[in-house]
């Protein structure tokens, strides 16, 4: 895969965010939020994305601040961070109107389940591999 693939989307607090987004145009998207400390140019969103291509689905992947090359600290960030900036780049790329499908892999599902009050309306499905939310109250 080469870089010029991928893209930045500058969040509103300046920082940069690498993604990638395939069939844009496309009313039902697939969403893929990855781990801990990984990006997107691994295996799992390798598969979503030629899937999304061959079914012409839109696609949209992201590293989080500090994962991969986005922009930033690993150890700035933190959950609440990721989800705002996973929040702020799916409402920039999707336009709001798109049917959602939330694919979250590890530490991914819990930032896609912080995000379904947001986009409540959207989502029509959720898919988590290996899902690893945190659901302590303190």
């Amino acid at each position: 895969m080469t870089s010029k693939r991928f893209k930045f989307f500058v969040c509103s607090n300046k920082k940069k965010i690498r993604y990638q987004l395939i069939n844009q145009k496309k009313d039902l998207f697939i969403i893929f939020f990855h781990g801990f400390m990984s990006d997107i140019t691994g295996q799992k969103p390798l598969i979503f994305r030629k899937y999304c291509r061959k079914k012409k689905i839109g696609f949209l992947t992201f590293e989080y601040s500090g994962h991969g090359k986005s922009y930033g600290k690993f150890i700035k960030g933190n959950i609440s961070k990721w989800t705002n900036d996973s929040k702020q780049i799916i409402k920039a790329k999707t336009k709001g109107k798109k049917k959602l499908i939330f694919i979250g892999s590890s530490m991914g599902s819990w930032i896609a389940l912080n995000l379904f009050s947001s986009f409540k309306k959207q989502i029509k499905g959720f898919i988590g591999i290996a899902s690893a939310p945190e659901f302590l109250e303190e």
